[in-house]
């Protein structure tokens, strides 16, 4: 009876194995390889979600000022595959109005990129800056989004380098 427990431990180890986030990968998939992207190799791969339709994969981006406060900056990557390219419009404003009906939704002004969808939202106490990319590729709808907490202990460098990695994710997405 003893190669039981030993099976159910081996069994338990290789479950948590899977379910460890991801630090370091930084090529993924979606859409069965249909859809590639990188990021930079200290996010964190805390949700992947590659079958069915969505799919989606999501970052926590290590944010110093933001530790132990409860704020995160994050981005996600999500692909919808759909019926015909000309779905793509309806899908991009379906987001756009979902983005609108959050809490403390204003439209950034200072946004000079019209293929950004640059917003301030609040998560609870916090407000955060939300960018949305979409574009097609084939019949597959992409979204990138980076969102950020805007706390005053944050340096401008620290904002300005996570602003470089997402338009370098989009970037990778386009190539």
């Amino acid at each position: 009876m003893k190669p039981i427990p030993c099976l159910l431990a081996a069994f338990a180890t290789g479950l948590l194995s899977t379910t460890a986030p991801a630090q370091g990968r930084t090529d993924y998939t979606l859409n069965d390889g249909q859809v590639q992207f990188r990021v930079p190799a200290e996010w964190t791969a805390i949700m992947e979600k590659t079958e069915g339709n969505p799919q989606a994969v999501a970052f926590q981006v290590p944010d110093p000022s933001a530790q132990g406060s409860g704020d995160a900056a994050d981005a996600t990557v999500k692909t919808r595959q759909l019926k015909t390219p000309a779905e793509f419009a309806g899908v991009v404003q379906d987001e756009l109005d979902r983005s609108k009906g959050q809490g403390g939704y204003e439209k950034d002004p200072s946004n000079k990129d019209s293929s950004v969808h640059q917003y301030f939202v609040l998560r609870g106490k916090t407000r955060y800056l939300v960018r949305d990319s979409f574009f097609l590729t084939g019949t597959i709808a992409v979204e990138v989004r980076c969102q950020r907490p805007l706390l005053e202990s944050t340096p401008a460098a620290w904002n300005a380098q996570f602003d470089s990695a997402c338009n370098g994710v989009v970037a990778s997405l386009k190539h």
